[in-house]
């Protein structure tokens, strides 16, 4: 049997490790947690899992820390997580059949990154990053402030295939703090720094690359992440091989954040065709359809976005609804915009019913209803097949005190 066990470093702005630990502790063999910061925290919460917790004070390098971590390892594969991080709970009992991916000595999985933009609105950070790997590869990590570990290890001999595999198990990352103009200043210099340094070496550093560009997209500073990117996809088209879908996911992700260009629609347009059964793609371009208001087109992606749904084909990784109810949302947005009122509102009563935490179709309902609008003619509206708890839609209602005793008075009156 494989053994597996959770290495994770501490630091003062590790806030949920208990969450952490608990998504994850009934799956492995060990957890081994390294303490950067003198408190006491760390040493009971890890205790109370039975961890094994090492202080490591000496040396404020992350990277010191991380292979200081690696080393006290034992088990046959290592999982690799943030202490602000979690396994999701759907996912998670898939975990231990990846030890047994003979073919594979690193994979990437699924990590879901919540922060906020640059004008403050919520941001979902989706990539793919190297969180599983076996033991004795000497995997190390060699950058005193990036989580890179020495993809060199994986230099394949001519002919030989590459030894990394991409999973479609989800982790949830909850750093929502935002990067403040002092901190991103010295990140984009250390990102720069790092470039040159891995630019003058000679080995295959094709998921340096890839790293690179994750780290500029969480910065959203997107032109040198494009110049990464397109020289992963260079790589692979050199070698004659078909780029991972994942190096086009992130490229073109840029999308969600409102970027987007002549060469970020043409490029899309050139993933979409390589890769015609991802959803993602098929909603980034409704989206950019959307705001070039040919609704009738963009109308279009968000219907193949609602047939091919959201299940995990390959190692493509799917953004949480861009399958069912962001793309059911989007689609009311179109039939609003081509005049489609009462399809508008069905599209987003179905956004509603797939995912009644997520607000926008409610906010679109009340815009379309306006005075209309109240919690009796809206649940009427929801009755049939669609299945919402109305107890949490109550609970997003955002009117004012005047409507709110209305809907008080016909919730107690039902």
């Amino acid at each position: 049997m494989k053994r597996l066990s959770l290495c994770i470093v501490t630091t003062g702005e590790d806030k949920k490790l208990e969450r952490c630990l608990s998504s994850a502790h009934t799956l492995v063999d060990e957890i081994i947690i390294v303490n950067m910061e003198p408190t006491e925290r760390a040493r009971k919460i890890g205790a109370s899992f039975g961890a094994k917790v090492f202080d490591f004070y000496k040396s404020g390098s992350y990277s010191d820390a991380g292979n200081y971590a690696l080393e006290q390892a034992t088990g046959d594969w290592i999982l690799w997580m943030h202490g602000d991080e979690q396994l999701d709970h759907s996912d998670r009992t898939r975990l231990r059949d990846l030890l047994y991916m003979e073919q594979y000595d690193l994979i990437f999985l699924h990590v879901l990154q919540y922060g906020t933009t640059n004008h403050g609105r919520l941001r979902i950070f989706d990539i793919a990053c190297p969180r599983l790997f076996r033991n004795g590869i000497k995997f190390q990590i060699f950058s005193k402030f990036q989580e890179m570990l020495n993809y060199s290890e994986l230099t394949s001999e001519p002919g030989e295939e590459e030894r990394v595999g991409i999973y479609p198990l989800k982790i949830h990352e909850y750093r929502q703090k935002s990067v403040h103009t002092k901190n991103k200043s010295n990140a984009l210099r250390e990102l720069d720094q790092l470039g040159r340094q891995i630019g003058q070496t000679e080995e295959n550093n094709h998921w340096y690359a890839y790293h690179l560009a994750c780290e500029y997209y969480r910065l959203q500073v997107y032109r040198p992440g494009f110049k990464y990117l397109n020289n992963v996809i260079k790589h692979y088209l050199d070698a004659k091989e078909l780029p991972p879908s994942i190096i086009y996911k992130l490229k073109y992700s840029v999308v969600l954040d409102e970027v987007s260009t002549e060469e970020v629609d043409r490029g899309l347009q050139l993933a979409l065709r390589m890769h015609p059964d991802y959803v993602d793609f098929q909603f980034y371009s409704g989206v950019i359809h959307f705001r070039k208001k040919l609704y009738a087109e963009g109308l279009h992606y968000f219907e193949r976005c609602m047939e091919l749904g959201e299940k995990a084909v390959g190692s493509y990784l799917v953004r949480k609804g861009v399958g069912s109810y962001q793309a059911a949302y989007y689609k009311g947005l179109s039939l609003e915009k081509m005049g489609n009122i009462e399809e508008a509102t069905e599209s987003y009563i179905e956004s509603l019913a797939m995912n009644n935490s997520f607000k926008p179709p409610l906010e679109a309902l009340k815009r379309l209803m306006g005075f209309d609008f109240n919690f009796e003619k809206l649940t009427n509206r929801l009755k049939g097949d669609h299945v919402i708890n109305l107890t949490d839609l109550r609970a997003m209602l955002d009117v004012d005190q005047k409507v709110h005793i209305q809907i008080k008075k016909q919730v107690h009156s039902t």
